[in-house]
């Protein structure tokens, strides 16, 4: 039996979350948005908003919908996302002239100098998490997650 089989093996009584790779997985997640977000605090921005405009700036998303799916999180906190960005100035919607129920969003010159502003912070934690990580290390690490992602989808 392979070993990734393991926690099905061990059965319920013994099987203890806090060894798995998911909960490993979710304490980096957690350390690394804490760590953005305190990176980001002198911007006013959280890990999830600078994400959102990332993904803007860099064309993998045009809607809210697109947003939603590529961040993971559900329509109702993306819109309270987004409204705070807009208040921020740093995005605008704009209506689909095709479609008036849909909207695109627009990132703003202050959106765009932000996020050129702040990549260099973000770089900077991404490096801090793999320290003392080899290159191939790396790379085998997201090949395994790709997997992960993969199985999981």
């Amino acid at each position: 039996m392979p070993d990734c089989e393991l926690a099905h093996r061990q059965g319920t009584n013994t099987y203890r979350s806090e060894e798995s790779v998911a909960y490993r997985m979710n304490q980096v997640r957690i350390l690394l948005c804490d760590a953005v977000d305190a990176k980001l605090s002198a911007y006013g921005l959280s890990a999830l908003q600078w994400g959102v405009l990332k993904a803007l700036f860099d064309g993998r998303a045009r809607t809210p919908s697109e947003l939603y799916r590529i961040l993971l999180s559900d329509s109702g906190a993306m819109t309270r996302q987004l409204d705070f960005l807009e208040r921020r100035g740093f995005l605008r919607r704009v209506r689909n002239e095709l479609d008036r129920r849909s909207v695109y969003l627009v990132l703003t010159d202050s959106g765009r100098t932000t996020i050129c502003e702040t990549v260099p912070l973000i770089v900077e934690t991404n490096d801090r998490q793999l320290r003392g990580f080899t290159q191939d290390e790396v790379e085998t690490l997201k090949l395994c997650m790709d997997r992960m992602i993969a199985n999981l989808g």
